[in-house]
């Protein structure tokens, strides 16, 4: 007698079966249906791509400066703008993996439905840089009754019709500007020979580079003054990812006049630097400007536009403090304003109270910071009222002999978030942040009041 139980596998195998062979059917049938008469293209054979929706008409087209997006009915000698190559080889890809899966049956009862080719949706024409390639215009028409799908045609298969998910418009229906590149400026910042800042008055700094150190020509009082290459690498970086919020294209909203900065970065083996111009005011919602890449202009945040100028002393290197760490082995803070002093040591588990042995975390945390402090303005040579000195911090070695010297001042003519700072006994007086003050002042014990 038979097993019901293997009767069973039996037909659920079968079943199985049944279901592959069904699915690999209309996978090689969907396969069939769109070899030849569905655009296969990469972005390297293309020459150009032109989008037409109901709102405008556009090309994509690859010219020698690269890909640029040309607007339809701009003037003849208009300047492209130039475009995403990310965004198109989306585009391509899309109309590669979004391929028709269903032939509709015109002859079919119930009359020819309304396609809605005369004015579709998106037309797209896809030019090949070769002859080895069609060309090919993809249409998408109306909607189906149902809503569920669009009717699309392709010129490769010109007598036949295809259906389409209708979920699949919005990767073609793209505004022109979707493609456009909006970076201000196209650089390496390792190619960057000459660095370049003018302002209204002249030149603010010149900088150009030596082997792989950038230092200054103007100012002269700071000529010769040597730049850490990473300084000018971030300053570049930040220029090049900065992004247009609008990019114009119509000469009517476009600006004449003087700018009230330039920035020129000169490349290897050009004799004309990429230029990049603001024009006042700069403290409007919006700023004017043009670039070598964006010669119609565009338009930028505000704070955008602040971040490009850079004063000459942003640029140098601001470092206030050297020391060796590796000699400290204890340091003592001392708060003028509360006449407390707390001295600290090293030890093999880390750092304690001198006195008592407690346990104080945090301070290989301070002289890290104490190293990359940067002053955030020109130090001055003298100090008047209303500034006062708050706290001195020592580095001590480890024989208890000063190492260094660091004694910090409040002054409410600074902002805010400021205080000075003097290095040993050099008579200079640096404004850095005072969170590292701050952060000092915490080591202290708190003073518990007084009795009554």
């Amino acid at each position: 007698m038979t097993n019901p139980f293997t009767r069973l596998g039996l037909l659920l195998l079968l079943a199985l079966f049944l279901a592959l062979g069904i699915g690999y059917f209309l996978f090689q049938q969907e396969q069939r249906l769109a070899l030849g008469v569905w655009p296969e293209y990469t972005i390297d054979a293309m020459q150009s791509i032109e989008v037409a929706t109901r709102k405008e008409r556009y090309t994509l087209t690859h010219e020698p400066t690269g890909w640029v997006v040309r607007l339809d009915g701009a003037d003849a000698d208009a300047v492209p703008v130039p475009a995403d190559v990310s965004r198109i080889e989306a585009l391509l890809a899309d109309i590669t993996h979004n391929r028709p899966r269903q032939t509709l049956d015109l002859t079919a009862g119930g009359g020819t439905p309304q396609l809605g080719f005369d004015s579709p949706a998106v037309q797209i024409l896809l030019k090949p840089a070769s002859s080895d390639f069609r060309v090919a215009r993809i249409t998408l028409g109306h909607e189906t009754p149902t809503g569920a799908a669009l009717y699309a045609h392709s010129s490769l298969a010109p007598d036949s019709v295809f259906l389409l998910d209708a979920s699949v418009l919005h990767h073609f229906d793209k505004p022109s500007d979707y493609f456009f590149d909006s970076r201000l400026l196209d650089v390496r910042g390792e190619d960057v020979q000459r660095l370049t800042l003018i302002g209204g008055h002249g030149v603010q700094w010149d900088m150009e580079r030596k082997d792989d150190l950038f230092s200054f020509i103007e100012p002269e009082n700071l000529k010769g003054t040597t730049l850490t290459a990473s300084e000018v690498r971030l300053y570049v970086h930040n220029l090049t990812a900065i992004t247009a919020d609008v990019i114009l294209t119509k000469p009517d909203r476009q600006m004449t006049g003087k700018p009230a900065f330039v920035i020129e970065m000169l490349m290897p083996k050009t004799n004309a630097p990429q230029r990049l111009e603001l024009f006042a005011p700069l403290d409007a919602d919006q700023v004017y400007g043009r670039s070598s890449r964006h010669p119609g202009g565009f338009l930028i945040d505000k704070e955008k536009a602040k971040n490009l100028i850079r004063q000459a002393y942003d640029m140098q290197w601001r470092g206030v403090v050297n020391f060796d760490s590796t000699k400290v082995e204890g340091a003592r803070i001392f708060s003028v304003s509360n006449n407390q002093t707390l001295q600290v040591e090293k030890s093999p588990t880390g750092w304690e109270e001198r006195d008592t042995g407690r346990k104080v975390s945090g301070i290989d945390m301070t002289l890290w910071r104490l190293k990359e402090l940067r002053f955030e303005a020109e130090p001055v040579a003298k100090l008047g009222y209303p500034a006062a000195q708050r706290l001195e911090l020592d580095l001590l070695s480890k024989d208890a002999k000063v190492l260094s010297t660091f004694t910090f001042f409040t002054d409410p003519r600074l902002p805010a978030d400021q205080c000075w700072l003097k290095v040993g006994s050099e008579e200079m007086f640096y404004p850095v942040t005072s969170q590292l003050l701050e952060d000092v002042q915490g080591y202290l014990p708190v003073r518990q009041p007084k009795a009554p």
